[in-house]
């Protein structure tokens, strides 16, 4: 709590520690909040010097020198009370408010209270859920205030139309941070979400790039394929061309040969047999076989040549 504020809060001086600014003597904590009802005004604080003790030391507002985060400092000495004193002091909180048209509106809790004055500025009010208030704290001015007793604090009706909101509610505050858990699961699933869709994208970028450079591979390997089956063809009928030609190069030799062996079989068959005078001196068979072969040849030179060729084995 910074020493500058002008207005404090009830609660904000409950069980603050106390010290003495001229002898840093701790003289205890406060136990309550000294107010004035029918003035509404805050006249200064008691405090407690032990757990078991009985004493009390009264202190008025003029008396506040400092306020720090954890302590209070007081300057001049206190007024020393007892128990059954401070008992008999009037006070407000706790106090049921209800208006007079018998509706409850709610409790007080706390006030607020100038720092110099005492002067109440408003009484904090909580609120149930009465008249489609949702459960927070509200601020009730002592003006809209027509009574109070030991328990109970009157209200006008009118008062209780406009409340000014003070602090939210748990409900208000679970549905405020369920919005922004809301709102930030939302912004979070967006940017999930551009980043799914830019990774989708990247994703069929490199997948269209990676079919361009497959198709274009493809292409090139089909191309050289084809021009590899080409020169091969080529290379095959080439080949096949050149060994017909040898193959017939051959036969015609070869069926050059055998007609060269042929027409020299025919010139040695034109006179195959020896003179007669030399076949005198040959044996009756011989003879015999001599004349059979004359006969053969005979029928050789018969035969047409065009009968000759058909069985020829190349051409």
């Amino acid at each position: 709590m910074a020493d500058s504020a002008s207005l404090l809060r009830h609660s904000q001086l409950l069980n603050r520690l106390v010290l003495d600014r001229q002898t840093t003597e701790a003289l205890g904590r406060i136990e309550t909040v000294w107010m004035h009802p029918p003035a509404h005004r805050v006249m200064g604080f008691i405090c407690k010097p032990g757990f078991m003790s009985k004493q009390r030391y009264a202190f008025n507002l003029k008396q506040l020198y400092r306020l720090g985060t954890e302590s209070i400092l007081v300057s001049s000495r206190a007024a020393e009370t007892t128990l059954k004193e401070v008992r008999l002091l009037e006070t407000l909180m706790g106090h049921e408010v209800w208006t007079d048209a018998g509706e409850n509106l709610g409790r007080i809790v706390d006030c607020l209270f100038d720092r110099k004055t005492g002067s109440i500025t408003h009484y904090l009010l909580k609120s149930g859920g009465w008249r489609g208030f949702t459960s927070g704290i509200y601020q009730l001015s002592p003006l809209a205030i027509m009574s109070f007793g030991s328990r109970r604090i009157l209200v006008t009706a009118s008062a209780s139309e406009n409340l000014p909101l003070f602090q939210e509610g748990l409900e208000e505050r679970i549905a405020q941070t369920s919005d922004r858990i809301k709102s930030g699961y939302t912004q979070e699933l967006e940017s999930l979400t551009s980043r799914a869709h830019k990774l989708t994208q990247q994703a069929e970028e490199q997948l269209q790039k990676l079919t361009q450079q497959t198709s274009q591979k493809v292409d090139s390997f089909t191309q050289q394929a084809n021009h590899k089956s080409e020169n091969w063809g080529q290379q095959v009928q080439q080949g096949s061309q050149k060994w017909v030609q040898q193959a017939k190069h051959q036969g015609r030799t070869l069926w050059e040969r055998v007609e060269d062996g042929a027409f020299n079989l025919t010139e040695d068959w034109s006179n195959p047999l020896p003179p007669e005078d030399e076949r005198q001196g040959y044996p009756p068979e011989a003879n015999r076989d001599l004349e059979q072969l004359t006969q053969d040849q005979t029928v050789i030179k018969n035969i047409p040549l065009e009968d000759l060729e058909d069985d020829q084995p190349w051409i």
